[in-house]
This record gives C-alpha cells, structure tokens and sequence, in this order.
C-alpha cells in the first residue's frame, strides 16, 4: 500500500528554489515545466493530467469544470484516504478544487464571510491619502455603507498591522507544519497541500525578514502598458492620462521581499517535510509557476511565457527516486501520472509520463490564453479602452523539449538551446494534438465579491 504527498510552493522560482531549498532529497528534475503561467491552470493539469485547455479552464472560467475525474476523484475511487489544505482561494471550494477530497481545509485567505464586507484591499490601494488618513477614510466608509461593520472591522484591524511589528500572519506555512505533524495518515492516504508564501504581497513575519516588505500591488497594469505601442492612446477619450499612471515599481527592493519569503518558506518546509517524510512513502515538493521581477517588461505572473514563469522547481521523495539531478524534460502532466502510478488499485491516466521512467524524448505544450476577465474588468474600470485591450488580449505557446525551451511572445520568438527538428513545426504539430475545450464566452460576469477581496489581495487586478 502506498501513501502520497504533493506538495505546491506556490509562485516559487526555479532559481530561488535551487538558493534555498539545497537540503531537500530525492531526484531533482532539473528541466521540469509547468503548463502555464498560473494557479489555475497549473492546479489544473496537476489535477487532471491535461492541459489547461484540455480541461476547459479559461481565462473567462477558473473553475475545474471537466467531466473528467480529477486526480482526487479517481484516488478517493480506489479508497484513498484524501486530504487537502490549501492557503490559495483559486485553489479551493469556490473553483471546484475540493473535488475529491474528503476533508478540505484552508487558511484564513479560504474563510469567505457571507455577509458584505468593505474591501479593504482596494480602498488602500487605491487611496492616494496618508495611510492613517486613508484608514480614517475606510472607517467613513464602513460605518456609512451597508456593511457586516464586525467583520469588516476585525478585516480592516489585519490589514492595519499588516507589516508592523504586531503582525504576526503568514500565508499558510506553519499551519501546514502543524497539520503535518498531527496527520496520522494510513497506508492509503493522498495529502494535497499549496502553500503561499512566495507569493505576493510577499508577508512573512517581521523577525523573519532582512528586507523591507514590498507588495508589488496591481503590477499587472505595468505589465500591459509596455504592451500598448502608445498608453496614452489606449485610454478612453476623456481620460486623463496622468490619472491611470501605474505604480512605481522597484525591482530590486520587490526581489529582496521575494527570497525573503521563499528563505522563509524553505526553513518551516524543513520542519513540515521532516514529519511527511517519516509518514508519506512519496513526497512531490514542487512550484505551479515562477514569478518575474521587470524582465521583459513584465511583473508577477499575468502575462507571458518567460522561462522564469514556466521552468519550476520539481523533487520527488521516496523509493525508487535516488538522491540525483536529472535533465530529462518533463511537465507537471508527468506529476499527475506518477501519482496514479505509484497508487495502489488506480489506472494511470492523463498525457503525462511516469517520472520513473522518462527519457529526453518527450516534447510538452506551455500556454497562455489571454488576459484574465477579472484583469480586463480591472483595465476598464481604470479607463482603457476594450479595443485597446483587445488588441493585447492574445494567446501565446511554447515548446519543451530535450535541453530546450521556446515561446511565442509580443515581439517575437525567444528560445533557451537548441533542438533538432524545426521548433515551430514540432510546437504546431504538439498544438493541433491538444483539444481545446474551453467555453467560447469571453466574459462570465462579475467575480462572486467575496473571493474578489482575496484576488485583490494578492494582485490579481
């Protein structure tokens, strides 16, 4: 019988993950990519051994729609006991990513309070008074709106303190170190967790830090106006320009939060991995997707294929996966058919590979499928115009391959090495393989304003 853990640092770099993350064992595959550039879709090929398009999860749709049984479906069939926690709202209830699991816990970022609360996030963010002046403003604003005022005081109280010496949350870290240490899991036991530490607004504890905190905010308007041939020109008529200016934006200070966090991250991992280790027969410790800090133009992880977007941290833990490095491409599609694979009683499915036995072969998709509703709902309300958008609203691929990795992006075709065949006819040939089974509607309405609050939060507008 044989007991399973995967393990997702959300939004952790290959780079980073190789600095901090030195003493964790097994095999290191060191050419592993994701299927995407974020949550969703990553969580969603990991969950169903397809790729995001495949599985019909949009940019106008995140949830985990597919009819197809999803990996904790299909193990929870053959009698696994299925555990999930999660510190990420686009991976839990809401987006159907409990599917499966038999106990589905999360931290503070999943207690979605019924009731309206007042929005916070955006109210600070876009705010251009003091801070103590703009919570006085927030204050105003609760007690004359049709707010749960309880609620959202106790919410206004946390993001208050949030990076001063009284702040004391992280997202998700130590209460999986706990979780882990109490588990008594049997010999039929699939444990999921996602951990958001690396992720922004990059909030570790105050004794835990060497750098000052730096949230990057709503970085993805920085990231489209380097895409419009004119920003001024994009704006609706009537707009003034200067009114929409994004912020600005320090690398080197944000990058500095960033390995804060994955350093931290790393050293209460440690603690976690120790206690799976001795209870797991396999532990899978792996990233969804990077993260960018300027390259190209671009911040955080909305837009683009880049390689420090798709190339991710991958280590499996556990017999038959030896203390070594491996070069051979793989795809979080093989994670999903390893699981299967190693399981007792399930039938290995999906596209994927077993991590077992892969060789330099194998060539996988990447994809980008356009700007997110919720992010064009963004730019339009900070006064762009939707042909403008549009005309940046595209859908990019990319190839991986035996020591290779190419993309299609705004200007251009990018590549790391080379292969063989012509790069552009394989990822033809591997595009017209994949059905796309996404719902053809661009837009599904609003997002529930609830689970909008956590979006905005970690800057997914």
């Amino acid at each position: 019988m044989t007991s399973i853990a995967l393990v997702v640092l959300d939004t952790v770099r290959y780079d980073a993950f190789t600095e901090q993350f030195d003493w964790l064992p097994g095999t290191w595959f060191d050419h592993a990519y994701s299927t995407s550039h974020w949550t969703g879709d990553a969580h969603a090929s990991l969950f169903t051994g397809q790729y995001p398009s495949e599985a019909g999860v949009s940019v106008a749709d995140w949830s985990l729609s597919t009819p197809e049984p999803t990996l904790a479906e299909r193990l929870s069939t053959a009698g696994y006991d299925t555990r999930a926690f999660s510190a990420n709202i686009n991976v839990s209830a809401p987006y159907d990513y409990d599917r499966g699991f038999d106990t589905f816990e999360g931290t503070w970022r999943l207690d979605l309070p019924k009731p309206a609360v007042f929005n916070w996030f955006r109210h600070m963010e876009e705010n251009e008074r003091p801070t103590p002046l703009a919570y006085v403003d927030g204050l105003a604003e609760t007690l004359r709106g049709e707010y749960d005022i309880a609620r959202s005081l106790r919410l206004g109280l946390r993001q208050a303190v949030t990076g001063t010496r009284f702040d004391r949350t992280d997202d998700g870290a130590r209460a999986f170190r706990e979780t882990a240490g109490n588990l008594d899991p049997d010999d039929r036991t699939f444990l999921f967790a996602n951990l958001m530490e690396a992720h922004q607004p990059y909030r570790i504890p105050p004794s835990e830090r060497t750098a000052p905190p730096a949230a990057i905010g709503p970085a993805f308007e920085t990231t489209l106006r380097a895409r419009f041939d004119d920003p001024a020109a994009a704006l609706v008529e009537g707009v003034d320009p200067a009114s929409v200016d994004p912020p600005s934006l320090d690398p080197e200070r944000a990058r500095a939060a960033y390995d804060d966090c994955v350093r931290y991250l790393s050293s209460v991992y440690a603690d976690a991995f120790e206690r799976l280790e001795s209870s797991f027969d396999y532990v899978f410790t792996l990233a969804d997707h990077g993260e960018l800090f300027g390259e190209h133009g671009a911040w955080e992880h909305g837009y683009g294929l880049y390689q420090p977007l798709t190339h991710v941290p991958l280590v499996v833990s556990g017999p038959g996966f030896p203390d070594e490095r491996r070069s051979d491409p793989v795809s979080l599609l093989d994670v999903h058919r390893t699981v299967l694979a190693l399981a007792d009683g399930v039938d290995p499915a999906g596209r994927g590979r077993d991590l077992r036995t892969v060789d330099q072969s194998a060539r996988y998709l990447t994809q980008y499928n356009g700007i997110a509703s919720m992010r064009r709902e963004a730019l339009r309300e900070r006064g762009y115009a939707p042909s403008a958008i549009d005309d940046v609203d595209v859908e990019y691929r990319g190839l991986v391959a035996d020591g290779y990795y190419g993309f299609e992006s705004d200007d251009g075709w990018h590549e790391t090495g080379t292969t063989a065949d012509d790069p552009r006819e394989q990822l033809t040939t591997l595009r017209e393989s994949v059905p796309d089974n996404r719902a053809t509607e661009h837009d599904t309405g609003p997002v529930d304003p609830d689970i909008r609050q956590q979006l905005d939060a970690l800057g997914y507008t």
